[in-house]
């Protein structure tokens, strides 16, 4: 690993939990409008507020709210693909919108890309990931690859709908493994339900498996003990878009859900944050 990558993800990771929180604002390119990111700059604050290690925007989305991460503790994670729409035709039809050189000139210390596997374009979207690594290698930029199974795309980009998880564990192990081969040096992806199978998962997985979503819930404890299921099985953190900035405190859950990431503590102590 290059001195350049390697400390951009040092950036990315609690130093003493070696655990990330990641917040994912890039939801407005692939879902329908969501009144509660009108205003990205100020969710984008109140996360920051909340101690996550970094958060996912859009390149125009970076751009209106990039102030909101000076100074702070917070890292840019760029999501730099993104043309398939949930109105569109083909979920799959995912291309590059942004390049690596311009997400590292915005200030990022990581961009993000998607894939799917088991679909027509698995083979374009592969490449698409591949060619994506070998920029990154030689600019010096982490990448987080999400990849999952062809069965949860239509959830993924569903609006708010309860969250259900892939009927094969196999499958999450697999699409964690095909983004690691090629070249992600963080994978995002699906809990399996069930902490026995998700630790095959993690095992499977060489690089850091960051676990995505969480039960989509209205109970804060709900949400809460599937983060501590995840930590305990061995994930690398957390990546939650819609369950933090839905919710009432975007700062307070943020709050809660990274004592129990980067402190272990139970998820009473860390309900304590939303009394």
């Amino acid at each position: 690993m290059s001195a350049g990558k390697e400390m951009r993800i040092s950036r990315l990771f609690n130093p003493k939990s070696k655990r990330t929180v990641l917040v994912t604002m890039d939801h407005g390119i692939c879902l329908n409008p969501m009144k509660e990111i009108n205003d990205p700059s100020t969710i984008v604050h109140k996360i920051v507020e909340g101690g996550a290690n970094a958060l996912l925007l859009t390149p125009g989305i970076a751009r209106c709210a990039y102030k909101n991460l000076l100074g702070s503790n917070t890292s840019l994670m760029m999501r730099i693909d993104g043309t398939a729409t949930s109105i569109g035709p083909d979920l799959t039809n995912d291309e590059l919108i942004y390049s690596v050189e311009g997400a590292l000139r915005m200030g990022a210390d990581a961009v993000a890309t998607f894939g799917v596997i088991g679909v027509p374009r698995e083979a374009q979207l592969s490449r698409k990931n591949g060619k994506v690594s070998e920029d990154c290698e030689m600019w010096g930029m982490p990448l987080m690859i999400e990849m999952i199974p062809q069965e949860i795309l239509q959830h993924q980009f569903a609006d708010r709908v309860e969250r259900r998880w892939p009927s094969d564990p196999e499958l999450v192990k697999y699409s964690a493994r095909v983004a690691a081969e090629l070249g992600a040096d963080i994978v995002k992806g699906y809990y399996t339900g069930d902490k026995d199978t998700f630790r095959e998962v993690i095992e499977y997985c060489p690089v850091p498996y960051v676990v995505l979503g969480g039960p989509a819930s209205d109970d804060p404890e709900l949400l809460l003990r599937f983060v501590r299921d995840a930590m305990d099985c061995g994930a690398a953190g957390v990546s939650m878009g819609r369950n933090v900035w839905t919710y009432k405190d975007p700062t307070a859950i943020t709050r809660a859900i990274c004592q129990i990431v980067h402190e272990d503590t139970s998820v009473e102590k860390a309900l304590k944050e939303l009394s």
